[in-house]
């Protein structure tokens, strides 16, 4: 297979049309050209011809100067691919986060939130600070959940929040300096946290939850370009959540 027709077919693949893939050849070929050669030397309609050229210099593949067109690299489709391939990858991740809900009736479900920029990240995890609970509860992979939300200071706001009204207990399924941080005996008396190790695969995954509160917040760190949160309020979702903290920590002793 010749270039050419290679090119074709990988243009064709990105999604642009026949008429246009014909179009954007056309210019490499016999650069510069007027809409009238291209009508002429493509055999397409006119009115064809002139839509392909407008999508052609929408997405930057081709400039105009007066009459005159001509083919330009193809940066910025490849750009453009890029960007295209990170919003169906966010749209997928989104997908993926919410799928195990929908079998949940609608009615255990009273609000459902996705959040995705650090700026929702941060208030959703403050919002679980300041509900009112006695105890905050929290379960999975805390050394991979704080790197991806900020990092300490993050999580030592969330601490000074929560200390003022509740207690802490906290299973983690991974350890590391920042797990450490907050499994001293300092931080045990002074804040309140009860911090325990389960040697169980939950990579990624990071849910705070409380005693008496019915949210939920589901943290999903796998995907580095899609770290996520599911924010619920569902009393059946919280009551689950709950019971698997008590079926937990008696595998842990406590």
């Amino acid at each position: 297979m010749n270039i050419n027709n290679n090119l074709r077919e990988l243009l064709l693949e990105t999604g642009l049309t026949e008429a246009e893939t014909m179009v954007y050849l056309e210019l490499l070929k016999n650069p510069p050209s007027q809409a009238y050669d291209l009508v002429k030397n493509t055999k397409l309609a006119k009115s064809t011809v002139y839509r392909a050229i407008d999508t052609l210099e929408h997405l930057k593949m081709i400039e105009r100067k007066g009459k005159t067109l001509r083919a330009l690299s193809l940066k910025s489709l490849v750009a453009n691919l890029k960007t295209k391939e990170r919003k169906f990858n966010h749209l997928a991740y989104k997908i993926k986060q919410i799928a195990p809900f929908l079998h949940t009736p609608a009615e255990d479900i009273d609000s459902i939130e996705q959040l995705y920029t650090l700026d929702q990240l941060h208030e959703a995890y403050m919002f679980m600070a300041e509900l009112p609970y006695n105890t905050n509860l929290d379960f999975g992979d805390f050394e991979a959940f704080i790197p991806k939300i900020g990092g300490i200071p993050i999580a030592l706001k969330f601490r000074d929040e929560r200390v003022r009204h509740a207690n802490h207990k906290a299973i983690c399924t991974t350890f590391g300096p920042n797990t450490a941080t907050f499994c001293t005996k300092e931080s045990e008396k002074k804040f309140k946290n009860n911090v325990n190790l389960l040697n169980i695969d939950f990579k990624n995954k990071w849910m705070i939850f409380s005693d008496n509160s019915d949210y939920v917040m589901y943290n999903d760190c796998e995907d580095e370009d899609n770290v996520s949160s599911l924010l619920v309020k569902s009393k059946p979702l919280a009551d689950i959540q709950r019971l698997q903290f008590q079926n937990f920590s008696r595998m842990i002793g406590n």
